[in-house]
């Protein structure tokens, strides 16, 4: 169900909002993507949720096919955290830059939402591998600098196949939610 959606997003337009500390792009396409992205408009959308129609077989018969109607409605910025979470696992666009991935290329996001201003990640196990301190300080901060780009995200919470961890890489005790301002007090000591 959000797959055709996040399709429908990630076609060239939220891929340029992913902006890191120091790398933040001004060229002209850049400052163009930006405008539409303000301008976006889902379909039937409604404050911060976007209502949509999802269509299923409510056949009877095994020879006549019939469909049914099923509304859902989608928190958008669990929408578009979901999207920069993907484009972060996909790591850097261009192969030729000085960008570096944050995680092993065959970590999969298993799931993603909000509540109470704290985004819950829950990746695969390939996620967690031994790091360097800085390593594993780059990868909170990129997961951590991407995500509160959403006015609703102040605070991430990492999970590894939907269970709490104490950590990814071994420094950073991420046993509770951290924000930007927490990242300092984590380290393992």
């Amino acid at each position: 169900m959000k797959k055709a959606v996040l399709a429908f997003l990630i076609s060239g337009v939220v891929v340029s909002t992913l902006g890191f500390t120091g790398c933040e792009k001004k060229d002209k396409l850049s400052i163009n993507n930006n405008e539409k992205i303000k301008n976006l408009a889902l379909p039937k959308e409604k404050d911060n949720s976007v209502n949509l129609d999802l269509y299923f077989d409510s056949s009877q018969s095994k020879d006549k096919v019939e469909m049914s109607k099923e509304e859902r409605l989608i928190n958008k910025e669990e929408l578009l955290g979901e999207i920069i979470m993907q484009e972060l696992l996909k790591g850097p666009s261009k192969a030729t830059s000085n960008l570096k991935p944050i995680l092993p290329k065959e970590t999969r996001l298993i799931s993603f939402s909000i509540k109470d201003g704290i985004a819950y990640v829950s990746l695969s196990g390939e996620a967690r591998i031994t790091m360097t301190p800085s390593k594993e300080e780059a990868c909170l901060r990129s997961i951590l600098n991407s995500l509160t780009q959403l006015p609703s995200i102040t605070k991430v919470k990492i999970l590894i196949d939907n269970s709490d961890v104490k950590t990814i890489g071994g420094n950073f005790d991420i046993s509770k939610p951290f924000g930007k301002e927490d990242l300092e007090q984590i380290i393992k000591k």
